[in-house]
């Protein structure tokens, strides 16, 4: 690939892997990305057409380990090494331990963790070629403190714990290995899994949302697709292990200060 480095995200169709996968290929870097739904995929290259050609779409289950292997072939017949493996797919239901089912707490957990420990470990092979890869956990901040879904905060500071485990595991290969935990970013994630059904509703909570960040917005899949493109660069050779909140200072919120009380600092 001539210095060119390629990129795998899963999830990349929609979201905040598909801002990924712009902001990768803006650096004339090669992307895959693997992803379950077809129509993603289409509404994809219907708001990105400019990444048609750019970034490969295929289809495939982050779960499981034949899908992975399947992917795992086409990259090494194609490109022949791995530098960056983005975990990005993820599913939320949301619940508590009484309302969750055991078949939602299940399917997040194949997904948001599995699928992350199933990546990295059959993709090793091609990231070790790389001599300098960087893996990238999309988790988040109900990983650091509880959210409105039992299964999705427990999956998300599961995968925290990975990325924690890997960073000695394969530093010896010369792998970094980085969690970016975003706070609320508007993206489709909340209609593609019925958490909302109407656009009223949705901009309702994230107006909600937006007053109890300490910077007074949501984020942009750009706010986590910037740090992304930072952490697989050169430039991020000696950091691993890191856990970083792109969250706007949510992350830090003083629920004791009052907005008049925040005025008088001003």
């Amino acid at each position: 690939m001539e210095n060119k480095k390629v990129s795998l995200i899963t999830g990349g169709s929609s979201g905040i892997g598909l801002a990924i996968a712009e902001a990768l290929t803006a650096n004339d870097n090669k992307v895959i990305s693997i992803s379950r739904s077809t129509d993603k995929i289409e509404r994809a290259l219907t708001e990105k057409p400019h990444l048609k050609g750019k970034t490969d779409f295929i289809t495939g289950d982050v779960s499981s380990e034949e899908s992975i292997t399947q992917l795992r072939d086409y990259i090494e017949k194609n490109y022949g090494v791995l530098h960056g493996l983005i975990n990005s797919a993820g599913i939320i239901s949301v619940g508590n331990l009484q309302s969750l089912s055991s078949g939602d707490w299940q399917r997040m957990l194949d997904v948001n963790l599995t699928g992350p420990f199933l990546m990295t470990k059959i993709l090793l092979p091609l990231l070790k070629k790389a001599n300098g890869a960087s893996v990238i956990n999309i988790s988040s901040i109900a990983g650091l403190r509880p959210g409105t879904s039992i299964g999705y905060s427990v999956s998300k500071a599961g995968l925290d714990m990975l990325t924690r485990f890997l960073v000695a595991d394969l530093g010896p290969y010369n792998i970094r290995v980085n969690s970016i935990n975003p706070g609320l970013v508007k993206t489709h994630l909340h209609f593609d899994n019925d958490i909302f059904t109407n656009q009223e509703d949705y901009d309702k909570m994230l107006e909600g949302a937006r007053v109890r960040h300490p910077l007074k917005k949501v984020g942009e899949p750009e706010d986590i697709a910037n740090m992304v493109k930072f952490l697989v660069s050169d430039e991020a050779s000696w950091i691993s292990g890191a856990i970083v909140p792109v969250a706007g200072g949510i992350t830090e919120e003083n629920s004791f200060l009052k907005p008049k009380e925040d005025a008088m600092l001003k």
